[in-house]
Order: C-alpha cells, then sequence, then structure tokens
C-alpha cells in the first residue's frame, strides 16, 4: 500500500517535470550547487569537530535541522527559483554540519568487534526507512507540511539521542579495546571448555 501511494507520488511528480521547462534545468543547478557546498562542508565541519566534539556539533546539526524543517519547504513550495536554491544550500550546510562528525563519531562508540556493523545499522537503517516514510506522508497527505513535521521528530529523536551518548572526540579508546579483548578471551575459553 505504501509503495502504491510513493509510486502514485512519484508520477505526479515527474509528469510535472515537463510543465516546468527550463526551470527543471535551474532545479537541477541548484541541486548540484547545493551537494558541491555540502561536500565542501563536510571536511570543513569533520576537522571542526576534532576541536570542538563531535557531540556537540551534532547536536547543533540537529537543532538547526529542527528549526530548517518548515522553512525549508515553505520556499521549495513558493516555485521561487532563488528561493529554492537557498533552501538546498542551507539544508545541505546542516547535512554536512552532522555528515561531517557522523564519520567519526559512530564508529568511536563501538569497540574493534562491533565497529563496522555499528555504524553501517544507524546509517542504513535510518535511509531506508526515512525514504518510505516521506514517499507515504506525501503521497498521503499531498503536502510538504507532513514532511517537515517528519524532519522535525527526526531532528528532535536525533538531538535526544546525542545528547545521551558521551563525546568520543579525544578520548582514550584503549578502555574500549581491553574490555573488548577480555570479552573474546572469555568467549575463546567458554568455546573451548
Amino acid at each position: 500500500m505504501a509503495t502504491e501511494h510513493a509510486t502514485v507520488a512519484r508520477r505526479r511528480f515527474y509528469s510535472s517535470l515537463p510543465q516546468m521547462g527550463p526551470a527543471v534545468g535551474f532545479l537541477l543547478y541548484c541541486t548540484m550547487i547545493a551537494v558541491a557546498i555540502m561536500g565542501l562542508g563536510i571536511p570543513i565541519f569533520a576537522a571542526l569537530s576534532d576541536r570542538v566534539g563531535r557531540r556537540s556539533l551534532c547536536l547543533l546539526a540537529a537543532a538547526l535541522a529542527g528549526l530548517w524543517a518548515f522553512p525549508l519547504f515553505w520556499l521549495v513550495d513558493t516555485g521561487n527559483l532563488a528561493l529554492i536554491a537557498l533552501s538546498f544550500s542551507v539544508a545541505m550546510i546542516i547535512f554536512a554540519m552532522l555528515y561531517g562528525p557522523v564519520g567519526p563519531f559512530l564508529p568511536e562508540l563501538y569497540g574493534t568487534r562491533l565497529r563496522h556493523i555499528g555504524a553501517a545499522v544507524s546509517y542504513n537503517l535510518g535511509g531506508i526507512f526515512a525514504l518510505l516514510i516521506v514517499g507515504q506522508l506525501l503521497a498521503s497527505t499531498g503536502s510538504s507540511w507532513s514532511i517537515s513535521l517528519y524532519v522535525l521528530a527526526m531532528a528532535v529523536v536525533s538531538f535526544v539521542c546525542i545528547s545521551l551518548l558521551s563525546e568520543t572526540c579525544l578520548r582514550d579508546l584503549s578502555e574500549i579495546r581491553a574490555e573488548e579483548r577480555r570479552l573474546v578471551a572469555e568467549a575463546r575459553e567458554s568455546a573451548a571448555g
């Protein structure tokens, strides 16, 4: 059912593209510029997270994402190409502010035995479910306010979850590794014995 609604929403979107004419090209350029800004921002924010901490920068990005959730789509809904370009660019700067520190932050939260699976699960499940939910919201409401509300809710959840995590920047990870080695040794002993 959700897939059918998402398919209908996609068909509506793609069928509107020819009516937009030259605006489609402009929107593609806006998207490319916004993604280029994000690409430049990621290493800048990653480096900044080495100085101010990963957790604090992620908290700031989550708060800004929540604050930008409604203005983002209000600007898109105007149809004004310059405002759409602005909305995309600001959103990508906020995304880079979160994405830059998350690269080292997530793996630092886990020991080496769980590091890749821990980071992979957190990255990928969020992306998969977000696409399905956003498609369903757009199909069922036909309006961007529901997507803004979803983005706001996810920003609040992210803020709360990040605030419950400890800062990993400049933390000695040897304690995690020592505990991990102890658990592996115990597991081997119990398997052998």
